[in-house]
């Protein structure tokens, strides 16, 4: 497999890409629990609930269908689906229901104005590759 850089992906709200990104993170979890029993000489655990959260940060263009869908979505508390690709026309990537939980905006005299948004997974994060 080649090295992959991250020019290549790409970050989608439902079905439409959201323009301007230069970065996205994701993490995902899995809790554990605790099932050492009396007589056991070594801790043992269980695989628990699953959780992810990731943001995403783009330079802001409110006109765009994409930021404008984050934006609606953050202020309106509702669900979103997103998707996070590493390259834009592989079929390599991770989606999910998400809430948007937090958005910053940055703007300083010398640079762009950005914009990011950070997102709580709700229900399953789902992995596809080819």
């Amino acid at each position: 497999m080649a090295a992959v850089v991250g020019r290549d992906g790409k970050f989608n709200i439902g079905a439409v890409t959201v323009s301007y990104v230069d970065t996205w993170s994701l993490s995902a979890g899995i809790g554990t629990a605790e099932v050492t029993a009396f007589g056991d000489n070594s801790k043992a655990f269980r695989s628990g609930i699953r959780e992810w959260s990731g943001s995403a940060t783009a330079t802001m263009d409110r006109s765009d269908t994409g930021q404008a869908d984050l934006m609606d979505q953050f202020e309106d508390g509702t669900l979103a689906d997103v998707s996070l690709r590493l390259q834009t026309a592989a079929a390599t990537y991770w989606s999910g229901t998400a809430r948007m939980t937090g958005m910053t905006i940055n703007s300083a005299v010398a640079d762009k104005v950005s914009v990011s948004w950070e997102f709580q997974g709700n229900g399953n994060l789902s992995h596809t590759s080819s």
